[in-house]
């Protein structure tokens, strides 16, 4: 059990390493894509950034997939590569059919993915939001106009209930 748990906190680091690269890259195609205007300007070019980063992230995913599956291929778990993809996708995105086991003494794996899976699905998500919030918050304030501090203060004393009210 020791090996498979190790087996495991390895292919885990593994997979933070492939997604922290897939972040980097993420980073650097947003900014460069924000910096040529894609931002706020049109429906469509914010469309177009989403785009990009869904994409790169669908990429890291099916990288740590293959990863996993490799994993499971050089363990000698499981022959052919193919099968070892479809079993890791199970796992990873908790799918699970069940149509593919490993051997009992190597089944922990399937949940310490679906774990890393989670977790990197979470993330994801996460990212997702940070960069359509980004855009979203740029695409209101060309629509709306730049407010001064002072009048953007005062909002927000309003709605935080910072008033004084007669009565």
């Amino acid at each position: 059990m020791f090996l498979i748990l190790a087996a495991g906190t390895a292919l885990l680091l593994g997979s933070l390493l492939s997604y922290g690269v897939a972040m980097a890259l993420i980073l650097r195609v947003a900014a460069a894509l924000l910096r040529r205007g894609y931002r706020g300007q049109s429906f469509w070019r914010n469309v177009a950034v989403m785009m990009f980063v869904t994409l790169i992230m669908a990429a890291a995913h099916v990288t740590q997939i293959a990863l996993w599956a490799l994993a499971l291929m050089l363990s000698g778990q499981v022959a052919e590569f193919d099968r070892a993809f479809y079993c890791s996708a199970q796992n990873y995105t908790t799918l699970s059919y069940g149509d593919v086991l490993l051997p009992a003494e190597w089944r922990l794996l399937g949940p310490l993915e679906a774990l890393t899976g989670l977790l990197f699905c979470g993330l994801s998500t996460a990212v997702l939001f940070a960069v359509m919030s980004h855009l979203i918050i740029d695409h209101l304030r060309r629509e709306v106009g730049h407010r001064s501090e002072a009048v953007s203060k005062g909002a927000h004393e309003s709605f935080s209930g910072n008033q004084t009210h007669a009565g």
